[in-house]
């Protein structure tokens, strides 16, 4: 765990980011959504556990990459250096977009990565899946009223457009909710660096 915390300690001035500390919902004053209430602090994700729960699960780093509650964007980030072209962010805090946005545009400067990014400021409820998006990926980043919202949208999105979907959820407090989707499976538990996941996908 102690090389974990390191990695995240460097992983700003690695590539020129700004992704650290921990936003609590109530502080979060320019959010206009009427699902206010029903989010969860912005906390960044840890690198390792990341990219270890991804070569566990082997998910594979095709499509799109959708982070629902994506904040200043570390796992936009990650999903990039993942290997992923296209990313997707979406969260309800427009300064939060803003801080994504310039996170990505520093992380093209850096490293001369090539891939397609959007990042939009909006209720995550809201958001209609598009024919391409494959990796759906949760920081806990709001309750099981949302999310049943976002899972019934990604049901008619898969209804329209058959495709394997991966659902990567960090700290899964309301994973009941995905599971009584008889569509999706539940693939795998893991914990790394004390970051537990749960994983899922389309049957």
């Amino acid at each position: 765990m102690a090389v974990s915390r390191a990695v995240d300690l460097h992983f700003d001035p690695a590539f020129g980011t700004e992704t650290r500390g921990v936003i609590e919902t109530r502080d979060q004053n320019d959010v206009a959504s009427v699902n206010r209430s029903r989010g969860i602090r912005y906390e960044p994700t840890r690198a390792l556990p990341f990219r270890a729960v991804m070569r566990a699960a082997a998910i594979p780093p095709e499509g799109t990459f959708v982070d629902l509650g994506c904040g200043k964007g570390r796992t936009l980030v990650l999903a990039v250096v993942h290997g992923f072209k296209d990313v997707v962010g979406i969260d309800y805090s427009p300064a939060l977009c803003m801080i994504a946005e310039r996170n990505l545009d520093r992380l093209r400067a850096r490293s001369g990565r090539v891939f397609a990014s959007q990042v939009a400021a909006m209720d995550a409820a809201d958001y209609a899946f598009g024919a391409d998006d494959r990796v759906l990926f949760l920081f806990n980043p709001f309750d099981a009223t949302v999310l049943a919202a976002v899972m019934a949208r990604l049901s008619r999105s898969i209804e329209r457009h058959p495709r394997r979907v991966w659902i990567v959820y960090h700290r899964p407090e309301w994973r009941s909710t995905i599971e009584k989707n008889t569509w999706m499976e539940h693939t795998g538990d893991y914990t790394f660096g004390g970051c537990p996941f749960a994983v899922y996908r389309t049957r």
